[in-house]
């Protein structure tokens, strides 16, 4: 037999020779001759026999056949394709050594040896037959997983890759096990442990268990920084995304850690120093110790000095108005240099020459050393190129939205030049449109080097919606709810939206259309018509009336800036709002101001309004801001008459991604209302005074229950209680933190912290109720979802609090 490595042929020859009995001189004789006549007949012998002497006279074996042994499950074609010595071929010893080691490599076998044996008769002599005989490994039947309980079942089969229905591979077993004890140390399970059983089954079959020994949890006890002098380690632990443990960890798996995150800490400190000024800083790969059930990591620092900006210039390709440019880079002499700023200036640089039409601007910052100084100055190196124009512009995707639609959104247009920020705002525009599901802009070479076309591809959503629920409130028993929109009407950008809602406490029905391009302009008119019913405790509110509203944008009257603020995204509007409103269903035991109240009046009024809107998601935003400020003054007719200011203001900041769980933001609001009558009247009248308190106000309190409270009195002077009379004036502040659970599903939590009320002789500050809590938040198919925890900090007597607040199946 051949074992693997070695592959020489083994051959058995024997011969019979038998002499008579001599004299002893003649045995001699004979006994010296035997060696010779022995070699002259095994000569003649291979003279007889033609593959043997082929053998000896060239050297080589032809091999007649090949033949594959002991294979059962494997394919005999599958194992052929690995060899290389074929029939008909020379035999040749490193070619079946080869051969050996490409069948070890496929994986299905434990052993494999080559044999080379002579085929038996004299007609078949010089026939050679090369056996490859194989041992297979058994095949896995099932897997079995215990012990496993940080990690689920179906991550780790993912990490370790062992599958039922497939060869035992020892060398990949032992991979997967490694991989899994990675995704182990990944959750901070250093000494987690993975062993196999191979359990025979018969046929060649076995079940594969797997025995996990979890372990603790090892954490990050501290983050020693040796060497850092200048910058607070506290800060420099802000930077990495390495944590040390702390007493919320198993929520926020802070102190895991993370070997690879770990390096990339190094870079961001090697980062966030450079932005600091301190461009010889030095930064060692951490040391990571065990103590015990901890882990202390020490990073050691060589601080260096920090730098100074020396001259900061421009130089290259310059254009006319390039002082501009100048004036507005962010690096200034005799400041700390920071490479934030080297940034910020080079992309400012693009967009600047981009905007007047040098596409392919190339920004190339030099700089350069003092010597014996700590200065480093900047020299900003331009090349523009050509000006490039827009030749054509394209738009694809879009099969219901009509061309002219998408093209009024975009800030560039054909046969103007190139602008890099128009590029930039026209995508902005085009998405928060909520028309599309993707908006992409390309642009592509047209002819001649200094033209290029522009390429819109958009990607079309639904925009219709019908939906019909019912659902439940705090604030309200019961609430039914119809809802019928259209956001881009017959694909012309128009919105019409047919509300109904009627609940417990409330009725309302609107009718709301909006045009924003009046007759192609820049003019967004609007046009509403709405019924309504409000039932309070000791009074019923009701109104019917219609309004009509304008919008035109700052930008297309010319004006882009306002004392350096960008104007793009304001606007300015006017609106005329008309109502028939009624006090009615009063309660006879109701307070003196509502009592008066009781009737029917006229409001005519108008509405001047400045809006703002740059959040990036008409829906969920998670970036931008929205400003709305209005003065209402109602008397242009009618019979009421009061000036009422309104300011509401909403910020979203994204403070942090988290790469598995989504956006962080923190979104911070303001609602303030001022009412005063005139003309004989001081108040605002009391149908539109204000009533905080709720889930869409101060979250702590009943819905409507803040404010001025009237103290009601019986016959003989005993007192009654207290009437919510509202308030002329209103401020609350709504202070949020909104994190992802299930980003994909639209599942977000919330914490809040509030503090409103409203008033009737001016805003009071010290009569503020603070609140604070949290809660979810789902926009599930049906209809959104809140569940809210509001704790009042400060409640006086007479409030009336309420923790939990929540709503479902209400308009969003």
């Amino acid at each position: 037999m051949l074992s693997r490595g070695v592959a020489r042929p083994r051959f058995t020859a024997s011969k019979a020779f038998g002499s008579q009995s001599l004299q002893s001189s003649v045995r001699r004789a004979w006994v010296r001759a035997l060696p010779m006549i022995l070699l002259v007949g095994l000569v003649l012998h291979i003279a007889n026999r033609p593959g043997l002497a082929a053998m000896v006279g060239d050297g080589h074996l032809i091999v007649s056949r090949v033949i594959i042994a002991g294979n059962q499950r494997v394919e005999e074609e599958a194992i052929r394709v690995q060899l290389r010595m074929r029939a008909g071929a020379a035999y040749d010893p490193a070619t079946v050594d080869a051969d050996v080691r490409a069948l070890y490599k496929m994986g299905f076998f434990d052993n494999v040896q080559a044999d080379l044996s002579q085929q038996g008769g004299a007609e078949q002599a010089d026939q050679f037959i090369l056996t490859y005989q194989v041992t297979e490994r058994p095949q896995i039947k099932t897997v079995e997983l215990e012990g496993n309980k940080k990690i689920d079942k179906e991550e780790l089969e993912n990490a370790l890759k062992i599958r039922p229905h497939t060869i035992l591979d020892p060398i990949k077993v032992r991979h997967g096990i490694e991989e899994a004890r990675k995704l182990y140390e990944a959750k901070g399970y250093l000494d987690a442990k993975i062993t196999y059983t191979a359990v025979p089954l018969g046929n060649n079959e076995v079940t594969m268990k797997l025995l996990v020994d979890e372990g603790k949890i090892i954490r990050i006890d501290e983050i020693i920084f040796e060497g850092a002098r200048k910058i607070p380690p506290s800060t420099l632990r802000k930077v990495m995304q390495t944590k040390e443990k702390w007493i919320f960890s198993f929520i926020t798996g802070a102190g895991t850690l993370d070997r690879d995150v770990l390096k990339t800490d190094v870079e961001r400190l090697t980062a966030y120093y450079y932005d600091q000024g301190y461009i010889d800083v030095r930064i060692d790969e951490p040391v990571i110790e065990r103590k015990g059930d901890g882990l202390f990591v020490t990073i050691k620092i060589d601080e260096g000095d920090i730098y100074k900006v020396g001259k900061v210039d421009i130089a290259g390709d310059l254009v006319a108005d390039i002082d501009g440019a100048r004036k507005d880079l962010s690096l200034i002499s005799g400041e700390t240099f920071r490479t934030s700023k080297l940034r910020e200036d080079i992309n400012k640089l693009t967009e600047f020459y981009g905007d007047r039409g040098y596409a392919f601007v190339n920004v190339a910052p030099e700089t350069q050393g003092t010597p014996g100084e700590k200065v480093i100055s900047v020299t900003y190196k331009v090349s523009m190129g050509p000006a490039v124009t827009f030749n054509k512009i394209e738009i694809t995707g879009n099969v219901k939205t009509r061309d002219k639609v998408i093209r009024r959104e975009l800030a560039v247009q054909e046969q103007q030049l190139f602008s890099g920020s128009g590029l930039r705002r026209s995508q902005e525009k085009l998405r928060r449109l909520g028309f599309f599901e993707d908006v992409n802009l390309t642009t592509r070479k047209a002819e001649g080097e200094d033209r290029l076309d522009l390429l819109v591809d958009v990607k079309e959503g639904s925009t219709g919606t019908f939906s019909a629920g019912a659902g439940i409130s705090s604030g309200e028993s019961f609430l039914f709810n119809v809802r019928l929109s259209e956001i881009n009407l017959f694909g012309r950008g128009q919105r019409l939206v047919l509300n109904t809602d009627i609940g417990s406490l409330r009725r309302q029905i609107q009718l709301t259309f909006t045009e924003p391009h009046f007759l192609d302009t820049e003019l967004s008119l609007g046009v509403d018509a709405f019924n309504w019913q409000l039932i309070f405790d000791q009074f019923t509110r009701a109104g019917t009336g219609g309004s009509i509203r304008t919008l035109y944008p700052f930008s297309a009257l010319g004006w882009n800036k306002l004392w350096g603020f960008s104007l793009e995204d304001t606007r300015v509007g006017l609106e005329y709002h008309i109502e028939d409103v009624t006090i009615k269903n009063v309660a006879s035991g109701a307070s003196v101001s509502i009592l008066e109240a009781e009737g029917t009046s006229v409001v005519s009024s108008i509405i001047p309004r400045l809006y703002r809107d740059t959040r990036n998601h008409p829906f969920d935003p998670t970036g931008g801001s929205l400003q709305d400020f209005s003065l209402e003054v109602a008397g242009i007719g009618g019979n009421a008459r009061y000036i009422k200011p309104e300011v509401r203001l909403r910020s979203y900041f994204p403070f942090y991604k988290s790469p598995t769980l989504g956006t962080f933001v923190f979104a911070p609001g303001l609602t303030f209302g001022y009412g005063l009558g005139y003309g004989g009247q001081t108040d605002l009248p009391l149908f539109e005074r204000y009533f905080p308190g709720g889930i869409n106000s101060v979250r702590g309190f009943k819905v409507r229950s803040l404010g001025p409270l009237e103290q009601l009195f019986n016959s003989r002077g005993q007192s009654l209680g207290f009437d919510e009379i509202g308030g002329s004036q209103q401020l609350i502040f709504n202070e949020e933190v909104i994190f992802p659970i299930v980003e994909s599903l639209g599942l977000k939590g919330v914490v809040f912290f509030d503090a409103g009320n409203a008033f009737a002789n001016g805003i009071e500050f010290s009569e503020l109720r603070p609140t604070t809590g949290g809660g979810i938040r789902w926009l599930s198919p049906i209809g959104p979802l809140r569940i809210e925890l509001g704790f009042p900090l400060n409640s006086r007597p007479g409030d009336q609090t309420s923790t939990v607040s929540f709503s479902f199946g209400g308009p969003p």
